[in-house]
């Protein structure tokens, strides 16, 4: 099955990873003294922010999943290019500017509203010109991918072009290793981050999938399950991120390319029908996750007010809510946006059913 178009573990672990995210934020939200004052499961969620490093790992494979056969091959780049487009911007683009207009109009606490030209450069372009915090705060994560999604382009003109790139990009990444605290980025930081090394863990996790041995590449998923435990306790032990930030990467690699595996040998659960959609959905529950539990945390403490309900039930609820409306959100607006551009363009550009899902 190693010819397969697309894998359910991928999408199952993209809902995985987005639950996370979300399930990390709601904790620092409700610990907010505008909202309960007080910690929520913060001892399960802390680390949360995982989600984001997986979610690299796994572009990176996606990427390499999806166009491997397009590499070496410049006839391919146009439509690389627009399907990376159509993927990204579309959605993100309608997402940030209802964001924008709610913020104009006085909605929204902590959010920022681009102020100047370059700003709005950056929040329409998903570049970085300077620290400026996006409207969607977890844009930021975009812009690492769109770098990506760029020099990855450089392969499909020529794999010795983007060999070179490539390895000129990790090693200037790795040298760097400078990890900014949130709003203190810059374009250095950023587009030299170390966590641009993930969508590397990533790539060579594609490549282990589609050509080691499968009894091998199967037990990765353990091997990568036990090193991510290993790696937590020794961050829970005191050692710093930055030291074991290429350690989860290795772990969540090769969790990804055992889980690859096993799907590819029938031994994956590919029926899970909510995680599916849940991973389908992800994007839009990661777009939008910081507005809606904002909301709905709001809607709940403000319920608590006339009737009993527990803290832990006011996060739990948050936590489905927030979920289900970016599921919602996916199917009303990501979806038929991103179909409505790839049937524009499916006659030009190829744009495989198959794939949809996969990228």
């Amino acid at each position: 099955m190693r010819g397969q178009t697309q894998l359910c573990s991928l999408q199952q672990a993209r809902g995985l990873a987005a639950m996370a995210v979300v399930a990390f934020h709601l904790s620092i939200t409700l610990a907010l003294p505008r909202y309960l004052g007080q910690e929520i499961f913060a001892d399960f969620t802390r680390r949360g922010n995982l989600g984001v490093d997986f979610f690299f790992v796994l572009s990176g494979f996606i990427i390499a999943f999806a166009h491997d056969s397009d590499i070496d091959r410049p006839d391919r780049l146009r439509n690389y290019l627009m399907r990376r487009f159509v993927r990204l911007f579309p959605v993100y683009w309608v997402y940030v500017g209802i964001f924008c207009v709610l913020l104009a109009t006085g909605f929204g606490t902590g959010a920022t509203l681009p102020d100047t030209a370059g700003h709005w450069i950056s929040t329409v372009f998903l570049i970085r010109l300077d620290s400026f915090v996006f409207p969607i705060a977890p844009a930021w994560t975009l812009v690492h991918e769109i770098a990506f999604y760029l020099v990855f382009a450089l392969f499909i003109v020529s794999r010795r072009l983007g060999m070179a790139a490539f390895t000129i990009w990790m090693l200037a990444c790795l040298l760097l290793r400078e990890y900014p605290a949130y709003d203190h980025w810059t374009p250095i930081t950023t587009y030299l981050s170390p966590l641009n090394l993930n969508f590397l863990a990533g790539m060579l996790a594609f490549y282990g999938w589609r050509h080691g041995r499968p009894y091998v590449v199967k037990c990765a998923f353990v091997v990568g399950l036990a090193m991510l435990i290993a790696i937590y306790g020794l961050e829970a032990g005191g050692m710093l991120y930055s030291h074991l930030q290429i350690a989860y990467a290795v772990a969540f690699g090769l969790i990804i390319s055992g889980a690859a595996a096993l799907e590819s040998d029938g031994q994956w659960p590919s029926n899970t029908r909510l995680l599916n959609l849940i991973g389908d959905a992800s994007y839009s529950i990661y777009l939008t996750h910081i507005a809606l539990l904002g909301l709905l945390a709001k809607i709940m403490i403000r319920l608590s007010a006339h009737m009993p309900v527990p803290p832990k039930l006011i996060y739990i609820s948050v936590l489905v809510g927030t979920v289900a409306g970016g599921c919602i959100l996916h199917m009303l607006v990501e979806r038929p946006l991103v179909e409505f551009f790839r049937r524009r363009l499916a006659s030009r550009l190829e744009f495989p059913l198959v794939q949809q899902k996969a990228n």
